[in-house]
């Protein structure tokens, strides 16, 4: 077998790798992307536990074949990047969104087009993804179920107490 061959194998075999540890799988298309931004991208992803990947299409392909994927090939064409969330699933959607949202914000031009993505066992759409990144951070979202608990507890104890001081009244009459 050619090294050739053997070197493909091993970057397929990587990407599969890559695909199994991810909770979540954004594939964006990415154009004229100066350094220094995608550099400050890269720190960003490094730091959220994301890995940002310039991969080749085939071999994606093929380790997303070996996996059972069935991807829209439209989707991994050209030159994209893929955003793999190991830590949760919705931190690779957030951060592209946060990148899209700082450079029209600045009147850039975006360098980055959410194409789809991947995620427990299912193709997601543009706008699956879209909104997998506006949901609020694990933290937040068990801060608010707790504010929300405690909230429903507090009025229930009034209500008990209030119950308590009315049988009290009637019983002192």
């Amino acid at each position: 077998m050619s090294a050739n061959l053997e070197a493909k194998k091993a970057v397929v075999a990587e990407i599969e790798e890559k695909i199994e540890k991810a909770q979540s799988i954004t594939i964006v298309e990415y154009k004229a992307l100066t350094v220094e931004a995608i550099t400050a991208l890269r720190a960003k992803c490094r730091a959220a536990g994301v890995d940002y990947c310039v991969l080749k299409n085939t071999m994606v392909r093929r380790a997303m074949a070996n996996k059972g994927i069935e991807m829209d090939q439209k989707i991994l064409e050209g030159p994209n990047a893929y955003i793999f969330s190991n830590n949760d699933p919705i931190s690779g959607p957030k951060l592209v969104k946060e990148f899209i949202a700082a450079a029209e914000k600045d009147k850039k031009v975006s360098a980055l087009t959410i194409k789809g993505g991947y995620m427990d066992g299912a193709v997601q759409s543009v706008e699956e993804i879209k909104a997998l990144a506006d949901i609020l951070p694990r933290e937040q979202l068990i801060a608010k179920i707790m504010g929300a608990l405690n909230s429903q507890a507090t009025a229930l104890a009034y209500i008990i107490k209030a119950i308590a001081d009315k049988k009290a009244e009637a019983g002192e009459q």
